[in-house]
């Protein structure tokens, strides 16, 4: 019995949902048809897994606007918000940078945070993808300061900014990033080798709970 290729198209997104846990509907399938595979919430990732993971790491690649509408990237140290405080990213940076004068023109901002294997260190790394809103605060902010005095990354560069500022410089500012509730992941809360045959199963959203933002 010949089958029609929507047909065979509806037969794979049936696997691929079974496969992440879901009991499909027709009206489910064909959502998945017409439109772009996206990435769902997972059960292997959860709001607690993702902040816990923020917390343990300080790096992240920090995606901008610039003037001309070009996308324009720069690694930067990140510290988090303690639990039980508003959830927001902060960076320490100078307001003369590409990254903070983008910011003063256009607030939209994208971190990816890789998280970095142990042991398999040569394989790519799992991440997590914020998007959000950053705002430039002054470099004595006490928010700010106190999540860089919580890591020793931030320690160092508090440090540095201070001796810099006896130096004469005044241009050193925080960035304070309120990321959207949806982040995305990929590879978080998986093995390696669960993802050889479906890479797509990697990727999925989390939503940040409303509580997070009192």
């Amino acid at each position: 019995m010949r089958t029609t290729v929507a047909e065979q198209q509806i037969e794979s997104v049936t696997r691929t949902l079974r496969g992440l846990a879901w009991e499909p509907t027709r009206n489910t399938i064909m959502d998945k048809v017409k439109r772009p595979r996206q990435s769902v919430q997972a059960p292997h990732v959860t709001c607690e897994i993702v902040l816990r993971q923020l917390r343990k790491h300080d790096f992240a690649v920090l995606s901008t606007t610039a003037e001309d509408a070009r996308p324009a990237s720069a690694g930067v140290t990140y510290g988090v918000s303690q639990p039980g405080q508003n959830l927001a990213l902060y960076v320490m940076t100078r307001t003369h940078l590409q990254k903070a004068r983008n910011i003063a023109r256009n607030p939209q901002v994208s971190p990816v945070i890789p998280l970095p294997r142990r042991l398999m260190w040569f394989l790519p790394p799992p991440s997590i993808q914020v998007r959000g809103r950053a705002q430039i605060l002054d470099w004595t902010d006490a928010d700010g300061t106190e999540m860089f005095r919580h890591f020793w990354m931030g320690q160092r560069t508090l440090a540095a900014h201070q001796e810099a500022h006896r130096r004469g410089e005044s241009r050193m500012c925080f960035l304070k990033i309120t990321p959207d509730p949806i982040v995305s992941t990929y590879m978080v809360g998986m093995r390696i080798w669960e993802l050889r045959r479906r890479m797509e199963a990697g990727a999925a959203q989390v939503v940040i709970p409303a509580d997070h933002w009192r």
